[in-house]
């Protein structure tokens, strides 16, 4: 349990630092995706910048890790990512085919 709050608080960490440039939020929104429920802990999470909580857009349960995940993940946000170039390029590729 205390390796897994750990790694809450890490992880964190670095999605302050990241997504944190000159004191303010550097993305418009976030999505969490995972198979567990680190995602929900993690948005919970009392070190999760403050100015981040509001942009989580979405948190979405996933079967896969790695490129099968993030594939899966896109997939599934779809609807609350219609403004991202790469899912209305994939949904041309995909009416093409």
């Amino acid at each position: 349990m205390e390796k897994r709050q750990n790694y809450v608080k890490k992880v964190a960490e670095l999605t302050n630092k990241i997504f944190i440039s000159y004191d303010r939020p550097n993305v418009k929104g976030l999505v969490f995706a995972g198979s567990a429920d680190f995602k929900n802990e993690l948005a919970d999470s009392e070190v999760l910048d403050q100015r981040l909580k509001p942009l989580i857009l979405a948190k979405i349960d996933v079967s896969y890790g790695e490129e099968k995940g993030l594939s899966e993940a896109l997939t599934l946000a779809g609807d609350v990512l219609t403004n991202v170039r790469y899912v209305a390029e994939k949904k041309l590729v995909s009416s093409f085919f």
